[in-house]
């Protein structure tokens, strides 16, 4: 069989081509699908009690979910949301790489089942930011517009969320977002690439989170989620060894112990902290693992981490799962490898 004259080149060209093609099925296909996730087209066109709360935004996506309980079984999770309340049901573990401090309580509090025009929803502790952002309110949370307690709340710069009977006991819970777009060609790109698809990705955990506490349905069982971290501390040390190996190289691992050191300082939540640092740990490797072709590295990643976040029912027990099954089959290979020898 002949072989190419040039196999770092069809390398590239692959990599490339299969780039393309992942950025055409987001803007073609995830982008429209994400942007109106559960949502039929009478529910993209109609408007909702609270729309006309808050004026100047632009609407960019109406998402839905049906709920198998009454309206306000529903609404008295959905009013406690807030950092300084119980959480946003999301992802608290991507939540607080940002250093937010958040942490869900899965249980209805009486203290936290009322919503007033004017509140301020809190999605970062006070002094975030070492109390900079403090007057800041635009960057520290969401004014609430409008409240029909049981039925709707708006929220500026988030949207509205709405509760309606579905006529068969239950409700369709409705977010629809509204904002004001970033300035810019960079504005534009990052709200496309990034704010767009991060707002889907934990908006959609909260919805489907208050679905299943609404319903009284429990979550994954503890040894489930115990098998993921302990993939995300496999995936951690792999990585943190390969870099170690490297000569001139080790000096890199103090990039992730200084960034899990600070989301453990701000957030006291050591899942947080270990996916702080394998998250960089795995970037780190990126680089020094494969130099130039870094990017085809990242690329892969990319796509793999948005195809999950975008799917996944829990992201954190897929991502940990896998990393658990591939650092197993790496531990395998090597051990043979070794024997061989």
């Amino acid at each position: 069989m002949r072989k190419t004259r040039y196999p770092g080149l069809t390398l590239t060209v692959a990599a490339f081509t299969i780039l393309l093609a992942a950025i055409a099925a987001y803007t073609y296909v995830a982008r429209p699908w994400f942007l109106h996730w559960g949502a039929t087209d009478a529910d993209r066109t109609r408007p909702l009690l609270g729309d006309d709360a808050w004026i100047g935004g632009r609407v960019t996506g109406t998402r839905a979910v049906t709920v198998a309980a009454p309206p306000e079984t529903v609404w008295a999770w959905l009013v406690q949301i807030g950092q300084d309340r119980a959480g946003f049901y999301s992802y608290t573990w991507l939540e607080n790489l940002t250093f937010a401090a958040i942490r869900n309580t899965y249980e209805i509090r009486p203290e936290w089942q009322e919503r007033q025009a004017k509140d301020f929803v809190r999605s970062v502790r006070t002094d975030y930011v070492f109390g900079l952002l403090k007057e800041k309110g635009d960057y520290t949370g969401w004014k609430v517009s409008f409240v029909a307690p049981g039925r709707s709340m708006t929220l500026k710069n988030w949207g509205t969320f709405a509760l309606e009977p579905d006529g068969a006991g239950g409700t369709r819970f409705l977010a629809r977002s509204r904002g004001v777009p970033l300035p810019g060609i960079v504005g534009k790109l990052a709200d496309f690439w990034l704010i767009n698809p991060a707002h889907f990705i934990m908006e959609k955990r909260m919805m489907v989170e208050i679905k299943r506490l609404a319903e009284g349905r429990d979550g994954p069982p503890g040894w489930v989620k115990a098998l993921a971290t302990l993939g995300f501390a496999a995936a951690a040390l792999g990585a943190a060894l390969i870099v170690a190996s490297r000569k001139r190289r080790g000096l890199w691992l103090l990039l992730p112990a200084v960034y899990a050191a600070l989301v453990h300082a701000a957030s006291a939540d050591l899942l947080s902290t270990l996916v702080a640092f394998t998250a960089l740990a795995l970037v780190v490797l990126g680089f020094v693992a494969f130099g130039r072709r870094s990017w085809i590295y990242f690329g892969a990643v990319l796509i793999y981490a948005y195809a999950v976040l975008f799917l996944a029912s829990d992201a954190f027990i897929v991502f940990g799962l896998v990393f658990l099954a591939a650092s197993g089959v790496l531990a395998g290979l090597a051990l043979k490898g070794a024997r061989a020898r």
